[in-house]
């Protein structure tokens, strides 16, 4: 049985040996002549030592298969010199998801999404768009790229919103003066997919989606850090633990759902790049504009008001 491991199986001797290791498993009387047929005595030693040869053939059934689905999810991906890097993740995120460990299962799913965004904004095609382009709206019609009616509303805002509390600018001035190669992880992510998954060229109406898939990337790297040891996590942190830990068992799927998601818009997009290449270095140089403070209404004054003084002394 020892010997059986060494060599490269083929796939019916796998499909047997599966078959094989399952009715083990299901049938008391096929596992007590099995033992037989391979001289096994039934004592509690040997038949120790029986379950754990079927378990380890049964594992590496297992992991064959999994490498197997890995190197297809991966088989049409444009990057290859990280594709082999890519499936071994893979395969260790599956023999997480199997043991149930959703840390180390997250950690595996993480660093493919990493290894691909880092890999992406070393780009400078990528990273000449994104600079020529942030000043410029968000949306376009009819998913044309040029079709880009004027607003306020550009693709920095859309890519960093809220404002810091220490500076009291918004992120959106602050972050698109910064590289690529700078930006925070969530950042590249968020940038990857609206400049090669929507080849920048995306509608009002895929806001919804782009929030959709931008917030489950952000959950997943969140979840990376669960097993980061002395770490001390912040209220938002701590919220978003509370929230998905419950229902982590759903969450394999919709993180699996969320990296193949992720994958098919780089696939898709990736090729594309050339031409949003073009069109970015058509456009004019245009700066980001910090916004002033919002005026709701104005209140004209009299000349008797003007002059009036406003502070006692």
């Amino acid at each position: 049985m020892t010997l059986y491991l060494t060599y490269k199986m083929d796939d019916n001797i796998k499909s047997v040996l599966h078959k094989v290791v399952q009715l083990t498993r299901q049938n008391p009387e096929f596992s007590a002549e099995l033992r037989k047929a391979l001289e096994i005595t039934p004592s509690a030693i040997d038949i120790s030592i029986a379950d754990n040869r079927i378990n380890q053939i049964y594992e590496y059934c297992i992991e064959q298969i999994i490498r197997r689905q890995a190197s297809e999810f991966y088989a049409s991906f444009p990057i290859e010199s990280i594709k082999p890097q890519l499936i071994a993740d893979f395969v260790n995120m599956e023999f997480f998801r199997r043991k149930d460990d959703f840390g180390n299962f997250c950690i595996a799913l993480y660093q493919q999404i990493e290894n691909i965004t880092n890999k992406l904004c070393e780009d400078s095609t990528l990273s000449n768009i994104v600079d020529k382009m942030w000043a410029y709206p968000a949306y376009v019609k009819e998913g044309i790229i040029s079709n880009r009616p004027e607003s306020d509303y550009c693709i920095a805002k859309l890519i960093f919103p809220g404002e810091n509390k220490k500076t009291g600018q918004p992120y959106y001035f602050e972050k698109s003066k910064s590289a690529l190669q700078t930006q925070y992880a969530n950042d590249k992510m968020r940038i990857i997919i609206y400049f090669i998954g929507y080849q920048a060229a995306m509608k009002n109406s895929d806001y919804e989606s782009f929030i959709e898939i931008t917030s489950l990337l952000n959950d997943i790297y969140q979840c990376r850090n669960m097993n980061h040891r002395g770490n001390t996590l912040t209220e938002w942190e701590e919220k978003t633990l509370k929230r998905i830990l419950p229902m982590k068992s759903f969450c394999y799927f919709l993180y699996l759902g969320a990296l193949a998601q992720y994958i098919q818009f780089i696939k898709k997009g990736l090729s594309k790049l050339d031409q949003i290449h073009e069109y970015a270095k058509s456009l004019e140089d245009k700066k980001i504009q910090m916004e002033g403070p919002k005026v709701l209404f104005t209140i004209e004054l009299s000349e008797k008001d003007k002059s009036k003084k406003r502070f006692n002394h």
